[in-house]
């Protein structure tokens, strides 16, 4: 992240206001370039603030699914002293994709399991949302699902009116403020239960004040989910989410291995029963991929892998995504395997690849009788736009690889041939394309960024 020349007034345009800040949408300075946002806070941040503000957002840059956060780009500096946050502008949150009625089951699933990997990781390394409500759950141009205005120092600089979100916060925040892991699980499951439901777990009633939500949530428990046919793992683990106490919730770890096995269920009914519209792509990925990953690849400490995000119009027939499953479910094996750039630093000598404890034996080809080529990266400073070509319509998986930082992280992209990847300034990296019809992989040649070291195994 990094403090950009200051803005001009005239640049901005009012998109809405909030409690706090005010959200502008900040138009590109030259054709072709890309429109960001600017959440501008009433008061220019001050020298701890701002410190904290890096650190944060340094820690979740180097997450393996960052890709799944809206991350701070810059802080700006108005002409009157004020500061805003420049960040990847994303056209719709969950209120709008909700507002014609509850995302199919499936949908559900899937960015509850997205959303606990990002969270999983994020308290791991001691980072905490403070703000897991609707309009925090966003939407890419691209499709892809994210979790946005993450960290708590702007939080703590800012203390917000917490009646107006009462629905989807704590007990424990609402009684003293509290801010914890717990609190963001809480906050995630009354987001997943307004996606299953449309409507929060208390809604504001006729006739009733915000102050009147704040004492059903203290007190009532968790209206059930009726009028669909939920699996009963998926509305036990939204109740234990939204458990009263902070004690008797899961961690987002525990609530992940849950999500992990409805994706991974053979016969879970939602599967044929809905019209993946949303996330159907990523319902698939995950699906075919995650669990190969994990076995591949033995931690020592367990750590929650991301799903792999995002959506495109394409949309396969039964046959043709058993056929992709296990070509993809063979390139993500191969993404630890065969790409590990650079190595652990407190684990593996510098120079050195790391040996894999668990073989592989691929049951699919992989051939280079279809050309992928991937380009040269576009280094952004914050952010790296990447773009490829095949010589035929494929389905593409991208490998992202930290030079000195183990594991290359994977991103489903379905059949477009470009995306952005958050990068974190001054750091190396390696980029490849895997690439299958169904029945094999293609896999393009490594690009380096800044200088890195890219080779395959």
């Amino acid at each position: 992240m990094t403090v950009m020349a200051e803005i001009s007034v005239e640049q901005l345009v009012p998109r809405a206001t909030g409690p706090v800040a005010s959200v502008y949408l900040l138009a590109p300075a030259a054709a072709g370039g890309r429109t960001t946002v600017l959440k501008v806070y009433p008061q220019p941040l001050d020298r701890r603030t701002f410190n904290a503000v890096e650190v944060e957002q340094a820690k979740l840059a180097g997450l393996r699914s960052a890709a799944s956060i809206v991350l701070a780009e810059s802080l700006d500096e108005l002409p009157d002293g004020r500061t805003g946050v420049r960040a990847e502008f994303c056209p719709q949150a969950l209120p709008e994709l909700v507002a014609e009625g509850p995302l199919p089951i499936g949908d559900v699933v899937v960015l509850g399991q997205i959303l606990c990997s990002v969270l999983a990781e994020a308290h791991e390394l001691g980072v905490v949302h403070g703000g897991v409500t609707p309009h925090n759950v966003v939407e890419r141009a691209s499709g892809q699902p994210a979790l946005a205005d993450f960290g708590l120092a702007l939080r703590l600089r800012f203390p917000r009116d917490l009646t107006a979100e009462a629905a989807y916060t704590a007990p424990e925040v609402l009684r003293d403020g509290e801010l914890s892991p717990q609190a963001d699980v809480y906050g995630l499951g009354a987001v997943l239960y307004l996606a299953l439901t449309g409507q929060p777990p208390f809604p504001l009633r006729t006739g009733e004040t915000p102050e009147d939500v704040v004492l059903r949530v203290l007190r009532e428990p968790v209206p059930e989910v009726a009028g669909r046919d939920v699996p009963p793992a998926l509305t036990a683990v939204l109740e234990r989410m939204m458990a009263k106490e902070p004690d008797d919730r899961p961690e987002a770890v525990e609530a992940l291995a849950v999500f992990e096995a409805l994706l991974a269920a053979p016969d879970e009914p939602q599967a044929d029963e809905v019209d993946f519209d949303d996330f159907r792509d990523e319902l698939a990925a995950a699906r075919l991929t995650q669990h190969h990953y994990v076995q591949a690849a033995p931690r020592t400490a367990p750590r929650p892998v991301a799903a792999v995000q995002a959506r495109t119009t394409w949309k396969p027939s039964k046959g043709t995504l058993i056929g992709l499953g296990a070509a993809l479910a063979v390139a993500a094996v191969l993404v630890v395997v065969l790409v590990p750039w650079g190595s652990p630093p407190d684990k593996t000598p510098a120079g050195q690849i790391p040996t894999l404890q668990t073989p592989v034996t691929p049951t699919h080809t992989i051939t280079s009788a279809v050309q992928v080529q991937l380009k040269p990266p576009q280094d952004r400073g914050t952010s790296v736009v990447l773009e490829w070509s095949s010589s035929k319509p494929l389905t593409y998986v991208v490998n992202v690889a930290l030079q000195g930082g183990g594991e290359a992280e994977r991103i489903y992209r379905g059949t477009g041939t470009t995306t952005t990847v958050a990068v974190t300034p001054g750091l190396k990296y390696c980029f490849e394309v895997m690439a299958s019809e169904g029945t094999a992989v293609y896999i393009s040649a490594p690009q380096p960024l800044r200088g890195a070291t890219c080779r395959r195994r």
